[in-house]
């Protein structure tokens, strides 16, 4: 697919190219991060995923095709304020923003994204599905491990302007990004939520927290899997992010 901008400046083309190409995951089990009596390994059948989370090109062609989804009409109890900020307006992103057209869309919330996967005929991964692709070992990488290069890119600042995707590593799967230039939705993204931070008193609760949660979880040294799992905990399903994006499946 090719998607085709106009400067309104100097009427100057712009072409980026979007492939919608997905990559085959295979069947394989996934163990839930963090250990009850009931959560056996769940069984998670081959799937297609999105190589690339989508871009703001991609974006635009779906919210010119659904008015309800633009910045300006959108209803806040699906997204907030934050949505589609960077852009420059309902059906631009904008000349001054060209170098991000084949970025990441950010600042788009769960509704937004669950829109979006249904308008394509697809479906936001599960979290079993989204951990199970992402734990694929990478291509051609500097880093010791997958584990060090998340934590590497947790300890950086958001950049002022999100790179293009394919940016970072491909995984041997063919996935591009998994970690490491965004974080991304899942279908099921609150299914843990704790009531009570590591403050609280319930013993139970505590070692579902930090150093308490090592005695109930499936890797103990998994510390990118502590951060990433209080990270979607914390969100709400309108919360447009700056730096959280998404991309799509099919069974």
């Amino acid at each position: 697919m090719i998607i085709t901008f106009f400067s309104a400046a100097n009427a100057q083309k712009k072409v980026v190219i979007s492939k919608d190409e997905m990559v085959t995951v295979p069947a394989g089990k996934y163990q839930p991060f963090f250990i009850t009596p009931n959560n056996q390994p769940i069984p998670v059948p081959s799937f297609k995923m999105d190589e690339t989370a989508v871009t703001n090109a991609e974006f635009l062609e779906f919210v010119k095709a659904n008015p309800q989804w633009r910045r300006s009409k959108v209803n806040r109890l699906f997204a907030d304020t934050n949505y589609l900020r960077h852009w420059q307006s309902d059906l631009s992103i904008g000349e001054a923003n060209k170098k991000i057209y084949n970025s990441p869309v950010v600042n788009v919330s769960w509704f937004a994204a669950e829109a979006y996967s249904k308008w394509k005929n697809k479906k936001l991964p599960t979290i079993a599905q989204w951990e199970t692709a992402a734990k694929a070992p990478p291509r051609n990488f500097k880093y010791k491990s997958l584990t060090d290069f998340i934590l590497d890119w947790y300890t950086k600042p958001n950049p002022k302007v999100l790179p293009n995707v394919k940016s970072t590593y491909q995984n041997e799967y063919g996935l591009y990004d998994m970690n490491g230039l965004i974080w991304e939705w899942t279908f099921n993204f609150n299914s843990f939520i704790g009531s009570r931070d590591s403050r609280g008193n319930d013993e139970d609760e505590l070692k579902n927290f930090c150093a308490g949660g090592a005695l109930n979880v499936s890797d103990k040294s998994d510390y990118a899997a502590f951060l990433r799992f209080s990270y979607r905990g914390s969100l709400k399903g309108n919360f447009c992010i700056a730096n959280l994006g998404f991309r799509c499946v099919k069974n």
